[in-house]
């Protein structure tokens, strides 16, 4: 027959395992409780570029409609610098509670990796919630140059050997850097960098024929394009924008596969609750709805869109593959 443990000693190992049992379920039930509270307080999203940009002025158009639906003040807080190292690097060292969320681009988790041996941050820290945006890049050049095609600039490129045109570099490493490199590479052509600050030195420079051509965004660029201060030659994306109807895009002007869209995308510290991240992606597809801009940015071929935090994962994925396999051949470190 078995004994029955003795009251002395079956006792307080219930009482363990009931604590146990207790401590789990307790620990189960916090993420809904999580959602159900969330938010009680301010939630702020960290930008990693500088105030005016495009990502900025993506940020500080949604949140308007996520304070309504949220009932809480969402703060834009700007931490520009070092090819988005400095904002995600602040962000990082956030609780993982949703009150804390990182607005940023393709460049951060799918080109940063490449070029830095040692980082203040893993991609492994952060939860993708939704892509916002896709964008799209051109190639410009001065309008007094005698170039009206992608094909003139290659035959001129080709020509120069000895002494290579010039293109604009606005924040090395990169998408629009490296769509530069990219478009050497498919061209087999060499060009000269020149470095600028941002878009707005990079512009002047093409206005004043410092340098020849640049590769950059649209949006800061189509105003100077209508006014023929700056001529665009190309554009990425897969059909014409409407602000620029006679530009045509790169395959058309048969040079396919040059440039692949960038995008800005909404991260949060790994370890958030999964039911404060689908609360945060159901405000953000509705934000992105009754945002003002977005006829604005449909002119430019940007794209407001959203997608899940699994899909989200599985684009960065991919574009750090492709952007990866880029870095290694040009040998391109910013250590």
């Amino acid at each position: 027959m078995q004994e029955r443990p003795s009251p002395g000693i079956a006792g307080p190992r219930m009482k363990r395992r009931a604590l146990l049992l207790g401590s789990a379920l307790g620990l189960a039930a916090q993420p809904k409780a999580w959602a159900q509270s969330y938010p009680d307080r301010p939630i702020t999203i960290v930008v990693a570029f500088s105030a005016g940009g495009e990502p900025d002025i993506l940020a500080r158009a949604m949140a308007p409609t996520m304070q309504r639906l949220l009932g809480q003040p969402v703060v834009i807080e700007n931490r520009p610098g070092a090819t988005t190292i400095i904002g995600t690097e602040y962000a990082s060292r956030s609780r993982p509670d949703g009150y804390t969320l990182l607005l940023t681009s393709s460049t951060t988790f799918a080109v940063v990796p490449h070029l830095f041996k040692k980082l203040p941050f893993t991609p492994e820290q952060f939860k993708p919630i939704t892509l916002l945006m896709r964008g799209q890049l051109a190639l410009y050049c001065n309008p007094k140059l005698p170039f009206r095609s992608v094909a003139d600039v290659v035959e001129e490129a080709k020509r120069r050997k000895q002494e290579p045109l010039t293109y604009t570099i606005t924040n090395r490493g990169a998408v629009a850097h490296l769509s530069g490199e990219r478009m050497q590479q498919a061209l087999g052509i060499q060009l000269q960098e020149v470095p600028y600050r941002g878009s707005t030195q990079a512009q002047q420079g093409l206005m004043r024929g410092d340098v020849d051509i640049g590769f950059d965004g649209l949006p800061a660029y189509v105003e100077l394009v209508k006014t023929g201060s700056i001529r665009a030659l190309a554009v990425t994306g897969p059909k014409r924008i409407s602000a620029l109807p006679d530009v045509p895009t790169f395959d058309e002007a048969g040079f396919p596969g040059i440039a692949q869209p960038y995008w800005h995308g909404l991260f949060a510290p790994a370890g958030i609750p999964d039911a404060v991240t689908a609360r945060i992606l159901e405000v953000c597809r509705i934000a992105l709805e009754e945002a003002s801009l977005g006829d604005q940015m449909r002119a430019v071929g940007a794209q407001l869109e959203t997608n899940t935090p699994e899909a989200f994962a599985a684009l960065i994925e991919q574009e750090r593959d492709s952007w990866g396999q880029l870095i290694r051949s040009i040998g391109l470190t910013l250590d």
